[in-house]
């Protein structure tokens, strides 16, 4: 019984800590500070959608995602800032899928074409 009630607390602790590390800061929600350029097309209790664009020269002001899933819907060619850390240029391809884990970053859009990406944010 003992086992089974410290078990579960161990459980639920590792639940709470799951969920809190996946949290959005209110100031830095990409909906608030980058509404320009996010948009939320789809939101429930398990995830939160966004489709974004940014127009070529663009700088997005420094934003935070959780852990999610990111679809490049065009070729675009970006300088991505990421919290505490060196500017990193990447080309994205249209079709590329991947998983991104919890971020703080700022993009700038240095290419000559639109990026276009929906976001599937995870609760």
């Amino acid at each position: 019984m003992k086992k089974t009630a410290i078990a579960l607390g161990i459980l639920a602790l590792l639940v709470i800590s799951w969920r809190w590390s996946n949290r959005i800061q209110q100031d830095l929600d990409p909906l608030k500070v980058a509404a320009d350029t996010h948009k939320l097309v789809l939101e429930n209790q398990f995830v939160r959608v966004l489709e974004v664009r940014v127009p070529p020269g663009k700088t997005e002001t420094w934003h935070q995602h959780g852990r999610r899933v990111v679809v490049y819907l065009s070729d675009f060619h970006t300088r991505t800032t990421e919290r505490g850390g060196k500017p990193q240029e990447n080309l994205r391809k249209s079709g590329l899928v991947r998983w991104s884990e919890p971020v703080i970053h700022q993009v700038e859009n240095i290419g000559q074409t639109e990026g276009h990406v929906i976001s599937v944010d995870l609760k």
